[in-house]
């Protein structure tokens, strides 16, 4: 597998990459704004954090779809489109910069130190195992900073 959210090595290269973002950063792609970014961060990651473990697999399609995003592909495409409760686009202001990016390196600080297992369920994968969740975490935390240009 590759990196993982569950490596302080991956955990300190990420902090030091949103430690270079901007409030009038503009995205690559994509419609967010950098502190609609990090709020979509922060509340996938809380909700991961806290997701109770997965009472189904999720089928065939699902599976299907976690090999080619987990296993096979180095990283999200841009065009990737996350479940609609994460979606923050015109819901945060950009007074809440320093405060979503010191909630962000707060939050993702915590992975690495983890003292459970995660075993959630993932809304387009599936039941993730804890190596999964390490590696989705780390793509998307890495997707989101190249959308910024980090």
């Amino acid at each position: 597998m590759n990196k993982s959210i569950f490596d302080q090595n991956a955990v300190e290269e990420v902090i030091s990459r949103v430690a270079k973002l901007n409030a009038t950063d503009n995205a690559k792609w994509g419609r967010m704004t950098a502190t609609e970014m990090l709020a979509h961060c922060n509340l996938a990651h809380q909700s991961i954090l806290k997701a109770p473990k997965a009472e189904k697999d999720g089928g065939f399609k699902k599976w299907v779809t976690k090999l080619y995003f987990i296993y096979w592909m180095k990283e999200f495409p841009k065009g990737a489109k996350g479940p609609g409760r994460f979606d923050m686009k015109d819901k945060v202001d950009i007074s809440l910069f320093e405060e979503e990016k010191s909630k962000y390196k707060h939050i993702i600080g915590k992975y690495a130190k983890l003292d459970q297992k995660l075993s959630g369920y993932h809304p387009r994968f599936g039941a993730l195992s804890h190596k999964e969740w390490g590696v989705f975490v780390w793509r998307h935390a890495d997707h989101h900073l190249r959308q910024f240009g980090l």
